[in-house]
């Protein structure tokens, strides 16, 4: 009777999933219709755009130069499988149907690699915390992590993050279902585990979770502690030969090196900032955690169903396991990590969100000892679910404006209203003989012509780049502008020699002032300047 019970509820989640899958479509097919349209909407995209394409551009010259550039992808600053799998589930379909344009890959991307693996996880989540007993706490806990405004938004882009995600919760459901006994699911755990590194290196949060895993066995008797020390070594093993076997650019040295800088310069960011340094600590995360996972109460809820799950005897060792990945996680952002990404905290809470179920339990227990006596335990359950609601229905009311925001961003961008604009009134009439260079801001959109050299700089742009560049027309976003010369702009700066370049290029680009250059067209979003023989030769 049971098992089914279990199967029709599986088919009802895979039922809320198709539907969910199906509502990504329409607006994970906005925004992509040249490449350079991307970065009007998600820099990140647009920076890992060509890494893929590079992959599967096939033949190369020989047979190690074909391996060398699949497996060589150059964007160290994610994991091999991630582009190994957004290249042969996403793009190569695309190539071999002779569909691959922008708009389809970008789609594709975004709904195989961001949406599809963030249903799986979160309804192995489910599995994990209910079994699929029941179909009100299975069906209610899937439908409010699906709404969560962090997974809705990581839903909207293409980006590791569900990925790692979920080998994050394979990890947790390969010891779940290993039950202390060290067998063949311990180390399918440290398979999983070695695919997190891999991708993104949060796996490696698990070291405190693994070790209290074998410490709890060895405290129960499961394992003596000869065979601890074995179980030890040996998940460490396959975790690393996984991590190396599934990260093939190491091979070559020079990639080797090339990701050791990445990811050392990565970290520096990470823990001051872009250029400016950024604030660090808990109260900078708050605006970040209440706006797209919840608001206090419901996160206070939160802690105290972690904990009930904890003292449930069968649910103890999975919610354990679940505080010891999250807490040394959390700590390492709230006190080390500057850059705030909205994404960060989906590892550490959506986990700790899924024992939400523990706190209606425990009281639903109270309730019928008690004969609905006991009236501060209702009252209680009341507010609890009140609490619940509230935060479900802020994460509609989000969900909704985003997901209409997203459905019209191309419609409504004033980046490509700006291009628009400046292209009828100046671009459309320029004739040159050879290829025109622009300069852009990612911000700002620039149509990809066949006749045109679009080029950008990531970070800052300052004279002596402009000067190499020589470009015809420069494209500024007027917000970048001001960051850098507002008054606190160079006190703040991790190299002030390099913001105090950039500060003298933004000024003069805002008072008309860019020697050999005119300025053609600004409102309140861009400016933009064209040379001044271009300038001349168009008012000829």
């Amino acid at each position: 009777m049971m098992k089914t019970v279990q199967s029709r509820i599986l088919l009802v989640l895979l039922g809320i999933s198709v539907l969910y899958f199906l509502a990504f479509w329409p607006i994970n097919a906005q925004g992509a219709r040249d490449r350079y349209m991307i970065s009007v909407f998600d820099p990140d995209e647009f920076a890992q755009y060509s890494h893929p394409i590079r992959m599967l551009d096939q033949p190369a010259k020989t047979i190690n130069q074909s391996i060398y550039r699949f497996t060589a992808y150059q964007h160290y600053y994610y994991g091999y499988p991630f582009y190994f799998y957004s290249a042969m589930v996403s793009l190569l379909p695309l190539k071999v149907a002779g569909l691959d344009t922008t708009a389809n890959i970008m789609l594709l991307y975004r709904q195989l690699v961001s949406v599809l693996p963030m249903i799986a996880a979160l309804m192995v989540l489910v599995y994990l915390q209910t079994k699929f007993r029941s179909y009100v706490r299975s069906i209610a806990l899937f439908l409010f992590l699906l709404t969560v405004p962090a997974v809705v938004n990581n839903d909207i882009w293409w980006h590791p993050e569900s990925l790692v995600f979920l080998f994050i919760v394979l990890t947790f459901l390969f010891l779940d279902k290993d039950e202390l006994t060290f067998g063949k699911y311990f180390y399918f755990s440290a398979i999983a585990c070695g695919l997190a590194v891999a991708t993104k290196l949060i796996g490696l949060f698990f070291f405190l979770a693994i070790p209290t895993y074998i410490l709890i066995g060895w405290r129960q008797g499961r394992i003596d502690s000869k065979s601890a020390i074995k179980a030890s070594v040996g998940f460490v093993a396959v975790m690393v030969t996984v991590f190396i076997v599934s990260s093939p650019f190491l091979f070559y040295e020079s990639e080797r090196i090339a990701a050791f800088k990445i990811q050392a310069r990565q970290a520096g960011a990470m823990s001051a900032g872009f250029v400016l340094v950024y604030a660090k600590g808990p109260a900078a995360w708050v605006p970040l955690i209440t706006e797209y996972y919840a608001q206090p109460l419901f996160l206070a809820l939160t802690f105290i169903s972690l904990g009930l799950g904890i003292a449930n005897k069968e649910k103890r060792l999975l919610n354990l396991l679940i505080l010891v990945w999250a807490l040394p996680f959390a700590l390492y952002l709230l006190f080390f990590i500057a850059i705030k990404p909205k994404h960060f905290f989906l590892p550490i809470l959506l986990p700790m969100f899924s024992a939400l179920p523990y706190i209606f339990d425990w009281l639903l227990q109270r309730i019928r000892r008690f004969s609905l006596k006991n009236t501060l335990t209702i009252l209680l359950f009341a507010a609890v679910a009140f609490v619940s609601l509230m935060q479900m229905g802020d994460n509609l009311a989000y969900d909704l404006r985003l997901y209409t925001e997203e459905l019209h961003k191309e419609k409504e961008s004033v980046s490509l209203k700006f291009f628009s604009e400046l292209d009828e009134k100046y671009l459309s009439r320029i004739t040159v003989e050879r290829p025109l260079v622009v300069y852009r801001d990612v911000r700002m959109y620039v149509a990809d012509r066949p006749n045109w050299e679009v080029n950008h700089r990531w970070g800052t742009t300052d004279y002596s780049y402009i000067e190499r560049l020589n470009p015809d027309i420069i494209v500024l976003w007027k917000q970048r502008l001001y960051d850098y010369t507002n008054d606190d702009a160079l006190e703040r700066a991790l190299d002030p020699g390099e913001v105090a370049e950039a500060a003298r290029f933004y000024r003069d680009a805002l008072d008309d002032n860019i020697h050999g250059y005119k300025l053609i067209y600004e409102d309140d979003f861009g400016i933009a300047y064209l040379s001044l023989e271009l300038y001349q030769n168009l008012n000829e």
